[in-house]
């Protein structure tokens, strides 16, 4: 039994044997695990940039100036000259009016004026009158001054009776009668000529009044700007004072802005504003801030500023909605995209691109360009890119493409 175990053992030690030598020899050599292939990203060099400290608000856009058309008389619309959103200048006709009544009323006035103007010219030929009568009448008394003295004289004397004296007395006292009344006939020759110019005056008044509708038959643009709604057609009736429509230079736009107090250290003149699309960021136009309330809203604890916008190609409209950003400054930094950040546990990271390994003291090589994970500090959002605080510098180059598939330490192909 012993020699048949030893014989059996020795028969199967060498079947093993002999498996194993075939099992080798339609192996060959042995396999090695293939390395995964390089994934393609897209790679960006961090350059030096402004990075801005800046605070967004919201708010409507105000003309600089907006004048209300309103008529200055009643009547009924006979033409509209422009349509809505036309540019017009100053004087440019608008409405053309149909007053009521108008021109009866200035031909009476007229015929009135002319009639008191004729009044006045008689009483001042009437003055002209009294004044010469006045002068023929001191005259007289003048002569008959005379004449008493020598008749007197002549009486005392005896060489002539007194019944010439007494008819000499007469006449002067006649003479003395005459010029007083003369000089109240200038007074009242004057007193007509002030009355009449007066209905004169009255009668012009009268004229200007009548005319004025008639010149307000037509309602035109004071200023340069952009015509707004118009809610009235040919033949609809207006009162005076009646809004027509509105004309808004929007060449200049104003925003208001309500500042924290916080900011108020950095408040001031000149500050740059940025006007942006609220949907898109896009930059609409770029002013400044020209007005600073000296007092501060004490329910809302905040500061009014004014900013003013440039609008050369009228884009922007009065009583937009647009959203501004004040930058309060700019410094250099660096700035990387949106599309290059993942988020894990909380904290923000990036893909740096190097060759060879992640680990830190190994030599690079020049085999394999590589990928690394790395923690970073982010700042504010600057259009779509993020300000970084730490850990990055200019120089550095990230992935910006496919960054959900890559992993510390994977292998890449960096794309064109």
């Amino acid at each position: 039994m012993r020699r048949n175990n030893g014989f059996l053992s020795g028969r199967l030690l060498s079947l093993a044997l002999l498996v194993a030598t075939l099992a080798t020899s339609c192996q060959g050599k042995p396999q090695t695990s293939a390395a995964p292939p390089a994934l393609p990203v897209k790679l960006q060099l961090i350059e030096p940039n402004q990075v801005e400290d800046s605070t967004e608000y919201v708010g409507s856009l105000q003309a600089v100036e907006t004048v209300e058309l309103r008529p200055e008389i009643e009547g009924r619309i006979t033409a509209v000259a422009v349509k809505y959103g036309q540019l017009v200048k100053p004087g440019d006709l608008i409405f053309q009016l149909q007053p009521d009544q108008t021109v009866p009323q200035l031909s009476s006035a007229i015929a009135n004026a002319n009639a008191f103007n004729a009044n006045v010219k008689t009483a001042q030929a009437n003055l002209l009158v009294a004044r010469a009568n006045v002068v023929k009448a001191q005259a007289n008394l003048e002569l008959q001054q005379v004449n008493y003295r020598r008749v007197k004289l002549m009486v005392a004397e005896g060489v002539q009776p007194q019944v010439d004296l007494d008819e000499q007395t007469k006449s002067l006292e006649e003479a003395i009668a005459t010029l007083k009344a003369d000089q109240e006939s200038v007074r009242a020759a004057q007193s007509a000529v002030a009355q009449a110019k007066a209905d004169l005056r009255n009668a012009q008044s009268a004229v200007v009044t009548a005319v004025v509708p008639v010149q307000f038959k037509s309602v035109r643009s004071p200023i340069v700007g952009i015509v707004g709604n118009i809610n009235l057609k040919v033949g609809d009736y207006v009162n005076t004072g009646q809004s027509l429509t509105t004309i808004t230079q929007n060449n200049l736009l104003d925003l208001l802005i309500s500042i924290p107090s916080s900011r108020a250290p950095q408040v001031r003149t000149g500050i740059t504003v940025e006007l942006l699309e609220p949907k898109t960021n896009e930059v609409l136009s770029t002013g400044e801030i020209f007005f600073i309330s000296p007092q501060v809203n004490s329910g809302a604890q905040s500061i009014t500023t004014r900013a003013r916008f440039p609008n050369p190609t009228g884009k922007l409209r009065n009583g937009q909605y647009v959203k501004a950003r004040v930058i309060w400054s700019r410094k250099p930094g660096v700035l990387i995209p949106a599309t290059a950040i993942s988020q894990i546990a909380g904290e923000n990271f990036v893909f740096i691109a190097q060759n060879g390994s992640c680990k830190k003291g190994d030599p690079p090589t020049e085999a394999t360009k590589i990928v690394c994970q790395r923690l970073v500090q982010l700042g504010t959002v600057q259009g779509q890119s993020y300000q970084v605080l730490e850990g990055l510098k200019a120089g550095d180059t990230i992935a910006v493409s496919g960054i959900l598939n890559l992993r510390n330490g994977v292998a890449i192909k960096p794309e064109s």
